[in-house]
């Protein structure tokens, strides 16, 4: 077993190969804890301001089409990965990244390319690719992350996203570090040095083959781990001028709250009311450098969330001290948890664009359809299962699309947060409610449906479905 504890899996798809002008497409920071378990996950689609090539779309799937439909800008999308990144290496928290000169080196062309403040001081980074290589020297054949992974029984079903590779790169690690306890099994800073010298060696060696057996007696390999620095800091800059727009924070990614608290901390504390900071001193002036309130990820386990569930501070009445020279009570902070309900729910959009929202029994918002996700069950399998249940319709898996997950309060029960795996498809299939479906109705525009909306289909699922409609139809 290794000591590294938790650790943070990052993963990026892009417009090509070249760190330099390349751009970031997708991107995925997930937490896994010690058994390989996802406990937090965030997902980023880009709209990168060049058009993607086809080579590039047929690897990872997205298209210059649907990026600039769905995609946020490219700036907002950087300043949060690199923000997330931030608060992992402040935590002392390892990063996982396979091949990690390719996808930290271009991150830090595309934060240098938006104004965003470059990550500084990467360590400690566990690149798979280069443990592998020297646990297992002579080992032929490729060393893609989807044949390692093979290799160490990790399944990459999806590989070429960004999730699902940066997961399954995790799991290559622990897998490793499983196998070779003696060489891996080490503190993580002490492992990021030796890979530091293990990627120099590989380096070296690739380029003596290179010139020996190439005939390329000029080739000189870059040696450099975990990033490539760049002395034209210029010059990826200009290959593919965008404007760019000025980063804002966004409710995305992990809190740094060392304003309040002098800590890094995974946890963000929402404020409480005003009243609750009745006695506190004036706030001191704030650092230098620009504060970015960004979102927590939470401790509990879960399969695939995206964002975590907030802290709900309530004021209650604390007495005073005796010694104190007034019986006022104080105000006092107390943490309380919400419910987190984990549900699979599908944009279900038929032949005419429109798409469909159901009412369950018993209860008064619409929503989409689906279910809780139960114990063991992944969300597809859930929402395949859902849909048969609710309204008979048998879901086509290759059909049907992953959008993401997404968190809201939910609409039926108190102190409850949802968090939705939501999918995507298009049917023409005849759906009928069942005995648990009170009613169902198929909305042809976002405005004025004179029906109450959940808040998760409300805010985000059908400005969601507008747009890919907008896409498709």
């Amino acid at each position: 077993m290794n000591s590294w504890g938790r650790i943070v899996a990052f993963d990026l798809e892009t417009t090509g190969v070249d760190v330099d002008t390349s751009r970031i497409v997708s991107a995925c920071v997930a937490v896994l804890d010690a058994d390989g378990d996802v406990v937090a996950r965030w997902d980023w689609l880009a709209d990168p301001g060049v058009d993607i090539p086809e080579g590039a779309s047929r690897v990872h799937g997205i298209t210059t089409e649907r990026a600039r439909a769905e995609g946020r800008p490219a700036a907002t999308v950087v300043a949060e990965i690199a923000q997330a990144l931030r608060v992992s290496f402040g935590l002392g928290m390892p990063v996982v990244v396979y091949n990690a000169p390719y996808d930290l080196s271009l991150l830090d062309r595309e934060c240098r390319r938006h104004g965003v403040p470059v990550l500084d001081d990467l360590k400690p980074v566990i690149d798979p690719l280069v443990m592998d290589k020297a646990v297992d020297r002579y080992r032929k054949g490729k060393r893609t992350l989807e044949v390692t992974a093979d290799r160490y029984g990790v399944d990459l079903s999806d590989a070429h996203d960004a999730g699902s590779d940066a997961i399954a790169a995790g799991l290559v690690a622990q897998a490793l570090a499983r196998a070779y306890p003696e060489e891996l099994a080490l503190d993580a800073r002490d492992l990021h040095e030796l890979q530091r010298g293990w990627y120099r060696e590989q380096a070296e060696r690739f380029q003596d083959y290179v010139r020996t057996t190439k005939g390329d007696s000029q080739f000189v390999a870059n040696s450099e781990w975990p990033v490539r620095t760049t002395e034209y800091a210029v010059s990826f800059e200009d290959t593919q001028p965008i404007p760019a727009p000025r980063p804002r924070p966004s409710l995305t990614v992990p809190e740094i709250d060392i304003y309040t608290t002098g800590t890094l901390s995974l946890e963000a504390f929402a404020r409480p009311r005003a009243s609750a900071y009745a006695t506190a001193p004036p706030p001191q002036s704030p650092p230098a450098y620009p504060r970015q309130p960004l979102e927590e990820i939470e401790a509990a386990p879960v399969a695939h969330p995206r964002h975590a569930e907030p802290l709900v501070l309530e004021v209650v009445p604390s007495t005073a001290p005796d010694t104190a020279d007034t019986a006022e009570t104080l105000p006092r902070v107390t943490p309380r948890r919400p419910t987190v309900l984990r549900v699979a729910a599908g944009i279900i959009t038929d032949a005419s664009g429109r798409t469909l929202v159901v009412r369950k029994r018993g209860t008064t918002a619409f929503m989409q359809a689906g279910g809780k996700i139960e114990p063991g069950e992944s969300a597809l399998a859930a929402l395949t299962r859902e849909l048969l249940e609710e309204i008979g319709l048998q879901l086509d898996p290759d059909a049907t699309e992953y959008l993401g997950s997404f968190r809201a309060e939910a609409a039926n029960e108190p102190n409850t947060v949802i968090r939705a795996e939501v999918f995507a498809l298009v049917t023409d299939g005849v759906v009928a409610p069942s005995s648990e479906i009170e009613e169902l109705v198929w909305l042809e525009t976002l405005e004025s449906p004179g029906i109450e909306l959940a808040p998760l289909t409300r805010d985000t699922v059908l400005p969601l479905w507008e747009k890919r409609r907008s896409a498709l139809f």
